[in-house]
């Protein structure tokens, strides 16, 4: 299957690799099929491209690359609702925020999209009462 992004113009997909968000990612309802591509050789970020509009992506990476000890609780419902039936199943990423002045690049901790990669599906949660931050800093400043 070929499908447009605007950063990659029209690339080659595995059909059987999209990845169904029911309630879409959070503020971007409408758009409930995307893909995960590797974002650029040799950086642990991918883009999670949606399949049917170009310009929507988010660049997101596994957040424990950032923070070695990121734990979340999950709610039942929440795993129910991607179908999980092994938490092992369960792949973690955050979206990452890319500004004009990359010293200054964030990941949203607090938002995390659950992908269940036995099923494809996906979920993005909110996290209340979280000691991880909106807006946690992906680069150390020496």
């Amino acid at each position: 299957m070929i499908i447009n992004t605007r950063r990659y113009g029209d690339i080659k997909i595995d059909p059987a690799k999209i990845i169904t968000f029911n309630d879409g990612v959070i503020g971007f309802g409408r758009n409930t099929r995307y893909v995960l591509i590797p974002f650029a050789e040799g950086t642990p970020f991918e883009l999670l491209q949606a399949v049917d509009d170009s310009n929507l992506a988010f660049v997101v990476i596994n957040p424990a690359l950032l923070v070695p000890e990121y734990k979340i609780d999950i709610s039942g419902d929440d795993l129910e609702s991607i179908q999980v039936k092994n938490v092992a199943d369960v792949a973690l990423r955050v979206i990452v925020t890319l500004p004009m002045e990359l010293s200054q690049m964030t990941a949203n901790l607090q938002g995390p999209i659950l992908i269940n990669e036995a099923r494809l599906l996906g979920k993005q949660i909110v996290l209340v009462n979280s000691d991880y931050h909106l807006r946690h800093p992906v680069l150390s400043v020496a």
